[in-house]
């Protein structure tokens, strides 16, 4: 008997705890509660300062300026290579890859059917890739794409390239993405397209790395521990694209990115448009193995080389393995700034 009431108690003990938390939750609130709650002033969302977006503006323009300069006098890979480092550290890392292909077109897109809800640099970031498509080609996906510039750094020296009727298939795909990023954006203002950028988990954990040091620097209050954004699922998404953009160059710019549909569709009908010199050309085929979009088409038998205006990104590749400078960009004007002087 002695024995039986203290194991009792122990028994009771917890029973006893789980009725006093019940019924202090069930407990009406506490006048600390409600004065609490009616001196409460909700926290107003701050936008970004309009300070960066022109910040992003400029830089924009100018890597546009610099690399269709780079373009048009036909300047080795290397130097595109640089300015691809300087467009991923900027707009992909600092900037959280705010420079978004996908998210463009779907942002300027629900601005025609909204346009309160776009702003006018958005519009403009939107349209000056295009504009410089249009007189010099797509160098926006060699110089400002944080996208095009992690995949071109990882991408080895010479791919895989793909079957010619295979490729001409995918290719198919950014057309398919586009539509539905229109239709979706129109319709309800769903950003269908932009779940497909695997990349979006490096350039968003860049950015909390780098605002987190920011914070310890300023001597704010820091998380001991290194941020991530996404799931194991998408980082081990991201780590297959990665992976396969080693071996096959740029897959997202080629086989599913919206944006180059239309970067494409202003470069075809633009006004530079980079041709072979048929009389220099003695169709080596060098440049096919070298183009990262297989852009590069041609007939040894017939020696002929064709370059796709629309496909063409306007790397320097095909420049550096050109031994008789055989590719041109010549001017649809008489008289030009930019002559056609060869590789520097």
């Amino acid at each position: 008997m002695n024995r039986l009431l203290p194991t009792l108690l122990l028994l009771l003990l917890p029973l006893t705890l789980l009725a006093q938390e019940a019924e202090e939750c069930h407990r009406p609130p506490t006048q600390e509660l409600y004065d609490y709650k009616e001196a409460y002033v909700p926290q107003e969302f701050q936008h970004e300062s309009f300070r960066w977006e022109i910040a992003d503006l400029i830089v924009l323009a100018l890597m546009l300026a610099v690399a269709s300069l780079l373009s048009v006098r036909h300047h080795p890979k290397c130097r595109f290579t640089a300015l691809s480092v300087i467009g991923l550290a900027y707009f992909g890392l600092f900037r959280g890859g705010c420079i978004c292909p996908v998210g463009s077109t779907t942002n300027f897109f629900i601005g025609l059917a909204a346009p309160e809800l776009i702003g006018k640099t958005i519009a403009i970031l939107f349209l000056l890739p295009l504009v410089a498509a249009f007189f010099f080609g797509r160098v926006f996906c060699t110089s400002a794409c944080p996208l095009g510039a992690l995949q071109h750094l990882l991408a080895r020296k010479n791919g895989y390239q793909i079957p010619a009727r295979l490729n001409k298939a995918l290719n198919l795909i950014p057309f398919a993405l586009l539509a539905a990023t229109v239709w979706g954006a129109l319709r309800g203002g769903i950003f269908l397209a932009c779940k497909l950028d695997v990349y979006k988990l490096v350039f968003f954990t860049g950015y909390a790395w780098i605002d987190q040091l920011g914070d310890w620097l300023r001597g704010a209050l820091v998380e001991p521990r290194l941020l991530f954004v996404g799931d194991l699922l998408a980082w081990l998404t991201l780590g297959a694209t990665l992976l396969l953009g080693v071996f096959v160059p740029r897959p997202f710019c080629r086989f599913a990115c919206p944006y180059g549909v239309l970067l494409g569709f202003f470069s075809k009908i633009g006004l530079r448009r980079r041709q072979i010199d048929a009389e220099s050309c003695f169709a080596c085929v060098m440049c096919t193995k070298t183009c990262p979009v297989q852009a590069i088409t041609a007939d040894p038998m017939k020696r002929v080389v064709k370059v796709s205006d629309f496909h063409c990104i306007q790397c320097g590749r095909c420049d550096g393995t050109c031994s008789t400078d055989a590719f041109q960009s010549p001017s649809p004007f008489p008289d030009t700034p930019f002559p056609n002087i060869g590789k520097n």
